[in-house]
């Protein structure tokens, strides 16, 4: 009991308040939504309860006992990812697998029967930071100076475990949730303790891929077929000339634009009768938002997610764990890569991926894998190790 007491009193409540300013800020979003906000209130509200479930038991769990049991985790939702995959590709029977036709054409649901849709690639943003963060951290506790020949072998090790997962959700096809996973591997390997040498290298490498993709796509759009679903390529099309394609795969950009623009400075409510907006509960909820709140609630909730982040940093920052600190960095990169693609497609910055916005958008998977990742920042937190002459 006095255990507890101890974790409890270290919580940055900061963090939790936020969050609870992010339920509240969430549940009015929905009720303004034009299709159908509504009706998804009290689904949000289960789901929040289920991630404060989650919440808790990642965060009363020392997550020192993540490095027993990363590979269980990691390996349970490889088993789902697989299964997935089966039915995509071999269209083998996989019990509970959901009807693409039911999720915009992803197969990256398992439709769990009194419970809801809930997405495997989620939790494997989560298992898959806790897994390269314990290998980072094997590798770096011998105190002896690490070679390139062994940076490489990290590099390897976490190129084994992060390569299968990326690629299967990859396939799905889910480019929005392989590109957080993307940046969780990226912001985990700056901080692994290898050589800038290599990582300047890799920087550029992905710099030179993706001035290569652009000159692609306009010199030789062929190859661009070898790369990209035409369901994403339309998404390509809609944001880089939505008034062309107004009628098609720019229509969710240009109604997005039509909620934004009328909420102005300041802004009381959503005309619901001027916009026609699909997904505005889930992928497009920042527009309702900014479209019902204005410039001033929209500054706010951008605002809090930088206290967020912060707060965060700062966690990580005065962790003197290295392996807390690996996770949260990896976290770090998920929730900034999801809120800045996220708020960036919605104004036209970034091109439209299914992406959903961290506790405001409609989703358990997303909610329960968002307050999973606070509990367990929390956790390390909260159990900071403190050394006499530090």
């Amino acid at each position: 009991m006095n255990k507890n007491q101890s974790i409890f009193s270290k919580l940055d409540y900061t963090i939790i308040f936020i969050i609870f300013l992010f339920f509240c800020i969430s549940l009015v979003a929905l009720y303004y939504a034009p299709d159908g906000g509504k009706n998804f209130i009290i689904p949000q509200i289960r789901w929040y309860f289920f991630g404060l479930i989650v919440f808790v038991i990642f965060l009363l769990i020392d997550y020192d006992y993540l490095k027993q049991i990363h590979w269980i985790l990691y390996g349970f939702c490889m088993l789902l990812l697989l299964g997935l995959s089966l039915k995509q590709f071999l269209n083998i029977p996989v019990p509970f697998v959901a009807d693409p036709e039911d999720t915009m054409g992803a197969l990256s649901w398992y439709a769990i029967p009194g419970i809801g849709s809930l997405q495997p690639s989620e939790f494997m943003k989560i298992f898959m930071t806790v897994s390269m963060s314990t290998i980072i951290s094997k590798h770096n506790e011998n105190d002896a100076i690490k070679t390139v020949h062994d940076d490489l072998i990290l590099l390897g090790k976490l190129a084994l475990v992060s390569g299968p997962p990326f690629f299967l959700v990859l396939a799905q096809p889910d480019l929005g949730t392989a590109l957080v996973m993307f940046s969780i591997i990226f912001c985990i390997v700056l901080v692994s303790g290898v050589r800038w040498q290599i990582i300047l290298a890799m920087v550029s490498t992905i710099v030179a891929g993706v001035i290569l993709f652009f000159v692609s796509w306009f010199k030789f759009p062929s190859l661009i077929d070898l790369v990209l679903e035409s369901h994403q390529k339309a998404r390509f099309y809609g944001w880089l000339d939505p008034v062309k394609y107004s009628n098609e795969q720019g229509f969710q950009l240009i109604q997005s634009l039509h909620t934004i623009g009328p909420g102005e400075m300041l802004n009381f409510g959503l005309d619901k009768s001027a916009v026609n907006m699909s997904e505005g509960h889930t992928d497009f909820i920042f527009a309702v938002i900014a479209g019902s709140f204005g410039f001033i609630g929209a500054s706010i909730v951008i605002g809090l997610y930088f206290i967020l982040i912060y707060r965060m940093v700062h966690a990580a920052m005065t962790s003197h764990d290295p392996f807390g600190s690996y996770i949260i960095t990896g976290f770090i990169g998920m929730f900034m890569f999801q809120v800045f693609e996220n708020i960036g497609m919605t104004i036209q910055v970034m091109p439209i991926t299914g992406i959903t916005l961290p506790f405001l958008s409609y989703g358990g998977s997303s909610i329960i894998t968002s307050m999973m990742a606070i509990g367990i920042i929390l956790s390390i937190q909260s159990r900071k190790r403190t050394y006499m002459f530090d």
